[in-house]
């Protein structure tokens, strides 16, 4: 259950979730999504993938609040990557944005993934990766 500034009930809302090459942060505080994805190929299995990065946001959230976010292997449900922290919002009118900036993954098998954004144990948003062995021509 979430409550607002104003002690009502309201529900978080994930108004981004996306994967990239990187995310820049700016000076100013601007955030820069740079190459967005959602297909990593590979030519062998074992792989470390390249470094990317995920790049989250949330509002109509107010108070402290512990997040999950984990990419998930969809066939063997194996966890590759957990990322677990807190956020803190001053309003529900607040944007949070989550950037992570990662080195490597990683990942056993071909297939399809999910990442899974979690606020509290409360499932708010759920993206795919297509994980494929390139072709060869």
């Amino acid at each position: 259950m979430f409550i607002n500034i104003f002690g009502i009930m309201s529900e978080p809302v994930c108004t981004a979730l996306i994967f990239a090459d990187r995310v820049i942060i700016e000076n100013n505080g601007k955030k820069g999504i740079i190459g967005t994805f959602s297909k990593l190929y590979a030519g062998s299995f074992p792989v470390q993938s390249a470094p990317f990065a995920i790049y989250a946001s949330i509002t109509n959230l107010f108070g402290k609040h512990s997040f999950h976010l984990n990419l998930i292997n969809e066939e063997s449900n194996e966890s590759i990557l957990p990322i677990n922290g807190e956020i803190d919002s001053k309003s529900n009118e607040d944007m949070i944005e989550l950037v992570f900036n990662l080195n490597t993954v990683l990942i056993n098998t071909e297939g399809k993934y999910s990442l899974v954004l979690e606020i509290g144990k409360e499932v708010l948003a759920t993206i795919f990766l297509y994980v494929e062995k390139m072709k060869v021509i």
